[in-house]
């Protein structure tokens, strides 16, 4: 089987990393999706609600994890960096797949199609794990 890529998180931005850390890979890549390039601002998690922009996009849980640590400081631009984050989703859709998840299951994780990432796995040169591939019949 080749090697997977390994693609490290210092591959983003230090705002998009803690952005990640705080509050995962899924909801950095949606805000980037809705906002990458346009400054941004939080408000303090107090003043947050549901019907924020932000919480539609993230869920109220991670945007008020956000406005936490940046609520109430002047406005930011907000990096796209969005081949750095795909890079980083495909590497771990990789391991995840070799290791322990079905692409049904990344599928519904990551917000992709199963044939998406059948392509993605397949593009890598990635096989399915022996103990999840099919029997042979003869």
């Amino acid at each position: 089987m080749p090697s997977q890529p390994k693609v490290s998180i210092e591959l983003l931005p230090p705002l998009l990393r803690d952005f990640e850390r705080l509050i995962g890979l899924r909801a950095t890549m949606a805000l980037v999706q809705g906002w990458g390039g346009l400054r941004i601002y939080f408000p303090t998690p107090d003043r947050i609600t549901v019907d924020h922009p932000y919480a539609k996009a993230i869920g109220l849980e991670a945007v008020k994890t956000l406005c936490k640590e940046y609520g109430g400081l002047p406005h930011f631009q907000l990096p796209k960096a969005e081949r750095a984050l795909l890079a980083v989703r495909n590497a771990r859709i990789a391991e995840d797949y070799t290791t322990r998840k079905t692409a049904r299951e990344l599928a519904m994780e990551y917000g992709l199609t199963e044939r998406q990432v059948a392509r993605l796995i397949g593009s890598m040169g990635i096989s399915a794990p022996k103990e999840r591939r099919q029997k042979s019949l003869f």
